[in-house]
């Protein structure tokens, strides 16, 4: 047999391992963030337990998603046949401040952080729960989740919950790391 056709053959069987371990680390990472955002649902639907809204106006407890499309997906798969406050939960894409005003809970999965900051900044939080994954505790968010020794927890500020008309148990403030 030709040397070259051996050396082209083994080209392409390395080219399709190359491929199909490229495409494995990919579909390894994507599961890993899956994950991390399906125990997340579970922390935020656990909030709204804890936490309680004093106007609870309109047909569903909406909790929106800001700009993490794997973020709102898995979330929204994982929320939105559960109920709070006896209301059906509907997640929303966060796209503008605007959105937020018709939120419970916002949460703002760590993303572009400037564009996060300047949504934080033209919003108004009244009666809303603003949950982050960057640490954003200094800069208006009331939860924020953080990994600590690989677990994932989250900070709480009771004050910041409180300073927008909501009111959060004392067991809720135990889970957490208050702040």
């Amino acid at each position: 047999m030709d040397m070259r056709i051996i050396n082209n053959f083994k080209l392409k069987i390395l080219m399709v391992l190359a491929a199909i371990m490229a495409f494995v680390g990919i579909s390894e990472a994507f599961s890993q963030a899956t994950s991390v955002y399906r125990i997340q649902s579970l922390f935020i639907y656990n909030f709204t337990k804890h936490v309680k809204w004093e106007n609870t106006e309109g047909s569903a407890f909406t909790v929106g998603i800001y700009g993490n499309p794997n973020a709102f997906s898995e979330i929204k798969a994982n929320l939105e046949k559960k109920m709070a406050w006896g209301k059906n939960i509907e997640v929303i894409e966060i796209v503008s401040p605007a959105d937020l005003g018709r939120c419970h809970i916002a949460y703002m999965p760590q993303s572009n952080k400037k564009k996060i900051l300047e949504i934080i900044n033209a919003s108004d939080f009244s009666n809303t729960l603003l949950v982050t994954e960057d640490d954003l505790m200094n800069d208006g968010a009331a939860i924020s989740f953080i990994f600590e020794q690989s677990k994932m927890k989250f900070k709480i500020s009771r004050t910041k919950i409180e300073q927008v008309g909501l009111k959060v148990s004392g067991s809720l403030i135990s889970m957490g790391i208050p702040v």
